[in-house]
């Protein structure tokens, strides 16, 4: 539930960037981004259903709602990543400032200019939706499973505090894992502690 450094993504659990409302720049566990001076930034990350997470594979299946793409709690970093592209492209072709300096998909979640605003309603329906698991409408134990990740990053050594409505989590001083470490504790996290608990 984690994307690449350079994009400045969301993760099911990651990082938060907000456009629009209903996009959630995380996924899984807290984002870093570049700032352009080899400084990686961290920001909160939130485990909010719409919230853009990369690629999804081609076998995820389409939103019986509105046709978006639906990513699965076990979809590969190469699935998201593919969705989060042909997302972030829809942007970009529709005149939504880019922050190429992070890399080609990370989109600039200040632009809350009216363009930006058309953009997203344009593309609305290429972002992927998260999995149900992660949607705290359709997942009944969303709370539970919730606290249950949390405790499960503390317990593999990413040091978190939960937010205090579960939306996401902040550091809890300075994190020593590289992305990578962080990346594999928060997929093995998200899967431990929402895995099969949805109806």
């Amino acid at each position: 539930m984690t994307h690449p450094e350079n994009s400045r993504r969301s993760r099911v659990l990651g990082a938060v960037v907000l456009l629009s409302g209903a996009l959630l720049l995380t996924g899984c566990g807290g984002s870093g981004g570049s700032d352009g001076n080899g400084s990686t930034q961290r920001d909160v990350a939130s485990l909010q259903s719409d919230a853009p997470v990369g690629k999804a594979s081609t076998s995820a299946a389409p939103s019986a709602a509105d046709g978006r793409p639906q990513l699965r709690l076990d979809s590969s970093e190469e699935e998201r990543n593919h969705y989060w592209h042909i997302y972030a492209t829809c942007l970009k072709d529709h005149g939504h400032k880019m922050l190429p300096v992070r890399g080609p998909d990370s989109i600039d979640d200040t632009d809350q200019s009216p363009t930006a605003k058309a953009a997203q309603k344009a593309c609305i329906g290429k972002l992927a939706l998260q999995p149900p698991e992660l949607d705290r409408t359709r997942n009944p134990h969303y709370d539970d499973d919730y606290r249950a990740y949390v405790k499960c990053l503390n317990r593999k050594g990413l040091k978190v505090i939960a937010l205090p409505d579960n939306s996401g989590w902040t550091y809890d001083g300075d994190n020593t894992m590289s992305q990578a470490q962080e990346n594999q504790v928060d997929k093995s996290c998200t899967t431990e502690a929402f895995g099969g608990k949805t109806q």
